[in-house]
């Protein structure tokens, strides 16, 4: 069977936070949530799946209106046409206490209970969805704890919003440890609450987490959507990840040392982003940039309203939206005096000379002579290695000019 797992929806989330990228991407932003549940339920039906299950979070806290649950309902709806079912736990931010108001759902949804662990069998499917929903916002006890063992003959799935071990982005809600999930041996548990997808307990008895569906702010960045579990008694489950999101928050640095100047600053930022919208496949890409390096530019880069200005017209021109730009750049360090009056003897050697390819060879050698200071641990404080710098300079300055000349 395929079951498609998802979480954290968010439904009508806020989004708050939105002000810098303009108030007609600002609202598409707010609708973003919607249309991820559109790709969503479009997938479902596509990919032919057996079931949904949403491990909590499918709304973001108390609907403003009914608008909010009559569009949830809408959507179940189409899959209650197309027979197939869902089961949601719900989770802090949906705890029974947070949503005051009340539609009545399609038949094929299945609302865990919050008050005890919950198991539902379908048996056209072979299989059984063993889960809790929260009742209160603030849970702090160990649900996992109380779930039932595994039915014989039966694909097990377990579905629970928890923080599991810990997350230093999110509150501690559910906690419970690796051993506590892989102990309930599930052929497959679908986990909520951390935004960022992953495994917590992998091999025969897995658990995952699916992230959220869509991404809200600038620290969630990367491809969000839902994950695909094939599932067959008896056999592991194989997990796979579609993205559904229809926003892509990303953080693009630019290392801008090699720039010489501001044209190439803006060739380089605008190739990164490019790179970066292609990757998003035609979301609408919302970018945070930050701008590093050391560079002779520092000082025009603290310029934060011009910066601003200048990144997000390259924005526009990449096809992204800028929603902050930092520049963490320093200017280059003060060349060394004793380096600088090497590099002096050298550049009068090179101007009294007539043969432009002997200055040319005198300019190499400037940068050979550098490469020596830095490279062989020279110390030009220190005379011995000031004086040995010298010699080899000359050396190699005769050198040069010898073959030159030949």
């Amino acid at each position: 069977m395929l079951v498609v797992h998802a979480a954290d929806i968010h439904l009508d989330s806020p989004l708050r936070g939105l002000s810098r990228i303009g108030d007609d991407r600002a609202q598409e932003l707010r609708r973003s949530t919607r249309r991820a549940l559109e790709n969503l339920v479009a997938m479902v039906v596509d990919r032919g799946a057996d079931l949904l299950v949403i491990a909590g979070d499918l709304y973001d806290g108390g609907w403003h209106d009914f608008g909010t649950g009559q569009f949830f309902i809408e959507q179940m709806s189409r899959l209650n046409d197309e027979g197939i079912p869902v089961v949601i736990a719900s989770g802090n931010h949906d705890a029974e206490s947070q949503i005051t108001r009340s539609l009545t759902l399609p038949p094929g949804v299945h609302l865990l209970d919050t008050h005890q662990p919950q198991s539902i069998v379908f048996d056209d499917l072979g299989a059984v969805v063993h889960g809790q929903g929260y009742a209160q916002r603030d849970v702090q006890t160990n649900l996992a704890a109380a779930y039932p063992s595994r039915v014989a003959d039966l694909v097990n799935i377990g579905v629970l919003h928890t923080a599991a071990t810990g997350s230093p982005d999110h509150d501690t809600y559910a906690p419970c440890s690796v051993a506590d999930l892989a102990a309930l041996r599930y052929d497959y548990l679908a986990l909520g609450h951390i935004h960022q997808r992953g495994p917590v307990v992998t091999g025969e008895f897995p658990a995952h987490f699916s992230g959220n569906l869509q991404g809200r702010n600038p620290r969630e960045t990367g491809a969000k959507g839902a994950l695909l579990v094939e599932l067959e008694h008896g056999a592991p489950a194989r997990v796979g990840f579609e993205a559904l999101d229809v926003a892509r928050w990303e953080r693009v640095e630019v290392d801008i040392s090699d720039c010489a100047d501001h044209d190439e600053v803006a060739t380089l930022t605008r190739d990164r982003l490019r790179q970066t919208v292609a990757a998003a496949d035609g979301r609408t890409l919302v970018a945070r940039l930050e701008i590093t390096g050391t560079t002779a530019l520092a000082a025009r880069l603290t310029d934060d309203e011009w910066l601003r200005a200048d990144m997000a017209n390259i924005a526009t021109q990449a096809g992204a939206v800028l929603d902050k730009v930092t520049a963490r750049v320093q200017p280059p360090a003060p060349p060394d005096p004793e380096a600088q009056r090497l590099r002096d003897a050298v550049a009068e050697a090179a101007v009294a000379l007539p043969d432009e390819q002997v200055a040319a060879a005198l300019r190499e050698l400037d940068r050979e002579i550098r490469e020596i200071a830095g490279g062989a641990g020279v110390k030009l404080a220190d005379p011995a290695g000031r004086a040995d710098l010298l010699d080899r300079a000359r050396r190699g300055l005769d050198a040069r000019l010898a073959q030159r000349q030949a």
